[in-house]
């Protein structure tokens, strides 16, 4: 699922209480930026897939975002 996908689900309307807590990218699942659904901030991110998900409260759903992903195309990593 993309973060738009999720969004759609939970309803974008900037005057609800709904909330995204983006994780962030290579840290702890602590450390998180928190943005209304409805929030044009959150557009960049549209097209990322969530790797993982939590509802945290009953308005608060935190997501760990694939930031590797791009276009359809994981970029692989080697050392």
């Amino acid at each position: 699922m993309k973060l738009i996908d999720l969004i759609a689900a939970i309803g974008d309307d900037p005057e609800s209480d709904n909330k995204i807590q983006i994780c962030h990218p290579g840290r702890s699942w602590e450390d998180y930026d928190t943005f209304n659904t409805g929030s044009k901030l959150l557009k960049p991110f549209y097209n990322l897939k969530v790797s993982c998900l939590s509802a945290i409260e009953t308005d608060v759903i935190r997501v760990d975002l694939d930031f590797n992903e791009k276009k359809g195309e994981v970029d692989e990593q080697t050392d």
